[in-house]
């Protein structure tokens, strides 16, 4: 073998430095290894612990829904309340559409009942009324239309949700009943699209629940809340979907929503009893 062929003492010396070092490399990767390894189980376990909820409900109960979530979340910090809010009749129709909900809340029992008919409720069909609301007839604030009475909203601008939603549905009741026509109305999504245009003055007045006038109020508006007749309270009725009752949070949410605590919450934001 010639000198060309054998390696000099630099070459050792480098190949050496080589070799511990990729030695060191390994046991710093291995231990970076074992380390992630803990990190990881530990953070798997904690999402093979949690659970999320994802509950449509009706645009009225937006206000109180974050308050609902977080009580509940106190005694049950593995589950997750997810809220999708939209009038009764769109939910009833996205879920018709395949979206995915573990409960359902209409804002009357019409739109539970198309609900209930979809495949989505095929084998759960037990429903509980968790609340009820009262629609009244709320003024824009400082009351620039001069409305206090459903007489008054016939040739002003007022705001009124579409005739499919609840809200809308108890509306119309409300005019024959008092035998009033709308001249200059807006058709709204839902209720909180109504409170919205009421609240920011871009119309004379809306019909809303009892609960969003009160929210109103809350806010230091100064604003006008008119009963009307003709109208029953709504019944906030809630169901669980097939894919929820194989949801453990979700059923035990679905029971929790009668309870005390829960009563409370939905009391306070306005909403009535549901027994």
């Amino acid at each position: 073998m010639s000198n060309a062929q054998q390696p000099t003492s630099g070459n050792r010396v480098r190949r050496g430095r080589r070799t511990r070092l990729g030695a060191g490399l390994s046991v710093a990767a291995a231990g970076a290894l074992l380390l992630a390894g803990c990190g990881g189980s530990s953070g798997d376990s904690g999402s093979d612990d949690s659970e999320t909820v994802t509950v449509f409900a009706a645009a009225s109960l937006n206000k109180a829904g974050d308050e609902l979530a977080s009580k509940y979340k106190e005694d049950h910090p593995e589950t997750d309340i997810k809220w999708n809010y939209a009038g009764s009749s769109k939910l009833v129709q996205q879920i018709d559409q395949g979206a995915s909900a573990d409960m359902f809340i209409s804002a009357d029992q019409q739109n539970m009942d198309k609900a209930l008919a979809l495949d989505a409720f095929k084998d759960s069909q037990d429903t509980s009324v968790i609340a009820t609301n009262t629609l009244q007839l709320v003024t824009a604030p400082g009351n620039p239309g001069d409305i206090h009475s459903i007489q008054d909203a016939s040739g002003k601008p007022v705001a009124v949700c579409a005739p499919e939603v609840p809200c809308g549905t108890l509306a119309q009741q409300a005019l024959d009943a008092a035998s009033v026509e709308l001249d200059d109305a807006s058709q709204e999504a839902n209720v909180s699209a109504v409170s919205t245009k009421v609240s920011q003055g871009e119309v004379d007045a809306g019909f809303v629940y009892s609960t969003d006038a009160l929210n109103m109020k809350k806010n230091s508006e100064d604003v006008e809340a008119i009963d009307l007749k003709g109208i029953e309270k709504n019944k906030y009725p809630a169901a669980i979907t097939d894919s929820g009752s194989k949801n453990d949070g979700a059923k035990d949410f679905y029971k929790w929503l009668e309870s005390d605590d829960a009563k409370k919450i939905l009391k306070k934001y306005g909403f009535g009893s549901g027994q």
